[in-house]
């Protein structure tokens, strides 16, 4: 057994404003961190509080809260040379967000999450 080496932790929030110098875009509001504390803190609530099933997509259970308009999903992949990386995904929508879906924001995150682990191989 090897030990989480890489850890990636994303984020997308619905814009509330309006920027006159670009378009309020889901893409303008994505977070990524490798915080190990986020990452935990997000699999204990899950765990605690699991949603229900919304869909698949590329390996990865997407689930939506009971209790927010929020859709969340995690993983972890081997890597080459022993290495581990552990995923989270956060997605919170809205009203302010008829544009987007939720099968459209994860597709986006999971072809950047890849990238970046392809890059580590």
């Amino acid at each position: 057994m090897t030990a989480i080496t890489h850890v990636y932790n994303y984020t997308v929030r619905c814009p509330h404003y309006k920027d006159n110098e670009q378009t309020a875009s889901w893409l303008n509001h994505i977070e990524i961190n490798q915080s190990c504390e986020i990452a935990l803190n997000r699999m204990t609530k899950w765990h605690e509080q699991a949603g229900n099933k919304s869909f698949e997509m590329n390996k990865f259970v997407v689930r939506k809260a009971d209790n927010e308009d929020a859709y969340f999903s995690m993983q972890s992949d081997r890597l080459k040379n022993d290495g581990h990386a552990l995923v989270t995904f956060k997605i919170l929508l809205d009203n302010c967000c008829q544009d987007a879906s939720a099968e459209m924001i994860m597709q986006h995150l999971i072809e950047d999450y890849q990238h970046r682990i392809a890059k580590l191989d």
